[in-house]
């Protein structure tokens, strides 16, 4: 397995075990989430109250475990979402940009082209599309750093996130 973490502060992002799909010139991921129901596992080995367990004619007694339905993805690594306006989001990706840059042109030169003709038409589609958008930090909050976006598709019930491949570091697990 992989584990995509910022270049910059190492913090994990996302994963290969979620399909990837490319987009502008490879410097953005895109990957469809899902809403999960996450705990409240309930079995019945039919053996009743005889394992410590509670007889359906007991009173409460139990635990009680409540089942949760949460976005595999944000629940994975411990997104929080965050605001932006559109002004304040233009000028993040810039400076982000500017140092995505420097780091391709220190690590993967031939990257150089690509990522800049990408992250202009990334930033169009972003500009574009900006209302329908959800912005998330990883889980220091680090908000120089990688910032993962995240909108609704036509017929989805759970949102895409949008990744900029460029600023990650695979690290093999």
């Amino acid at each position: 397995m992989k584990i995509y973490v910022d270049a910059f502060s190492g913090e994990e992002i996302v994963s290969d075990s979620f399909n990837m799909e490319e987009k502008f010139e490879g410097v953005i991921g895109e990957v469809q989430s899902q809403d999960i129901v996450k705990g409240a596992l309930n079995v019945d080995v039919g053996a009743g109250g005889h394992f410590g367990g509670k007889n359906e004619d007991e009173e409460d007694g139990g635990v009680e475990d409540q089942a949760q339905k949460v976005n595999n993805i944000i629940d994975a690594f411990k997104y929080a979402e965050t605001q932006f306006t559109k002004a304040d989001y233009v000028t993040y990706f810039k400076a982000y940009a500017k140092k995505v840059k420097a780091y391709l042109e220190a690590n993967k030169p031939d990257r150089v082209a690509s990522f800049q003709k990408g992250a202009g038409e990334f930033i169009k589609w972003v500009s574009a599309n900006f209302n329908e958008l959800q912005f998330y930090c990883p889980e220091s909050y680090d908000m120089e750093n990688h910032i993962v976006l995240g909108y609704y598709k036509e017929g989805q019930a759970a949102p895409a996130f949008v990744y900029i491949l460029d600023g990650l570091k695979e690290v093999k697990m």
